[in-house]
């Protein structure tokens, strides 16, 4: 993977400082994704996820300095020394720290990963989509393919139908929506979409 991320050309510029050698570099999370060019929204909310641990909506500090860690560390395949991820921690939130409270929002958050473009974009908003559109939708947000849009993948496809109107989208407004979306349309209450369901959300032309 390598990161689109606002302070790609400042990190060429350093070099890292070794803490331990290759045979000794822990894996991380960001190993999982490392054939990908670009994230799908399913893989974004589950490093999202995975990062904020505490659920807060926010990387605070300790978790933004994981991220950071992992970053580096997948990129340059050695760990970074405390020096260089501080330094680097500052000018990565002088970059993306829109409202300089020290933490990171989700929508902050995607300037730091290579994420595709908004899958929901490419259909209509205000008419129904045709059956072939509907079931490519279903496909996207369904990557595991078990017929159920769940966890993660939800939260994905919720993202990033706010974002198609919404410039900025904070995790508690993604949850907002996920809790008013499945108290009207996931009929058997069972905390995810089937492709029913998702049919009743999204207005199909039949």
């Amino acid at each position: 993977m390598r990161p689109g991320f606002v302070g790609v050309r400042w990190i060429r510029n350093r070099t890292l400082e070794p803490e331990v050698n290759m045979a000794e570099r822990r894996l991380n999370f960001l190993e999982r994704f490392a054939g990908e060019k670009q994230l799908n929204s399913v893989d974004f909310m589950k490093i999202w996820s995975h990062y904020d641990m505490d659920g807060s909506g926010y990387l605070e500090r300790k978790e933004l300095d994981k991220f950071l860690v992992d970053l580096l560390c997948h990129r340059f395949g050695q760990n970074p020394s405390a020096e260089f991820v501080e330094e680097f921690r500052t000018t990565v939130l002088e970059k993306i720290d829109r409202n300089k409270d020290g933490k990171v929002e989700l929508g902050e958050f995607a300037h730091l990963l290579p994420i595709e473009d908004n899958f929901m974009k490419k259909f209509p908003t205000r008419k129904s989509l045709s059956r072939k559109q509907f079931n490519d939708i279903f496909l996207h947000y369904d990557p595991d393919g078990n017929g159920f849009i769940e966890g993660k993948e939800l939260l994905a496809l919720i993202r990033d139908i706010m974002s198609r109107t919404q410039q900025t989208v904070t995790l508690q407004d993604v949850e907002d929506y996920r809790f008013a979306v499945l108290r009207v349309f996931d009929k058997n209450t069972d905390g995810r979409l089937s492709r029913r369901e998702l049919g009743l959300l999204l207005s199909i032309d039949e």
